[in-house]
């Protein structure tokens, strides 16, 4: 039984620690001088994180009033309680695999216009090098 608490306010912890975390970040983010991709990014990463934060905070909850539920004894509320816990679950791993999958696809994105930016100095640095060794 204490376990069940112990596991309840360690989620909640982790939830309002979490929140508080990306709560900073967009602040850091929000007051800098991003460009406008930089700042859609990042906004919608703090959406998907704080979703998340908050899921893990309700399913501490949830985790919580579980021996209350349990104590009842009825397959009804106890169906629904699993069910509760297994969407919440599955919505903090969609949450976490689309911030995965957009995190890099943006990191991608930056990386394909850092080798463009260099393959077009490159071109410009040898051709400038070729009319002057046309002039010489």
């Amino acid at each position: 039984m204490i376990s069940v608490y112990v596991i309840s306010l360690g989620l909640l912890g982790l939830s309002g620690w979490l929140l508080d975390s990306h709560r900073r970040s967009w602040r850091a983010a929000r007051d800098s001088t991003l460009g406008e991709r930089e700042m859609r990014f990042a906004r919608a990463q703090y959406r998907r994180r704080m979703q998340a934060s908050s899921v893990i905070g309700v399913m501490g909850v949830t985790i919580g009033v579980g021996p209350l539920v349990l104590g009842w004894r009825q397959p009804g509320p106890l169906a629904l309680y699993v069910a509760f816990l297994l969407a919440t679950c599955s919505w903090i791993m969609l949450l976490a695999f689309l911030d995965i999958w957009a995190t890099r696809a943006y990191y991608r994105r930056l990386r394909s216009d850092q080798l463009m930016s260099q393959l077009r100095l490159v071109t410009e640095f040898k051709s400038d090098h070729t009319s002057s060794d046309a002039e010489s």
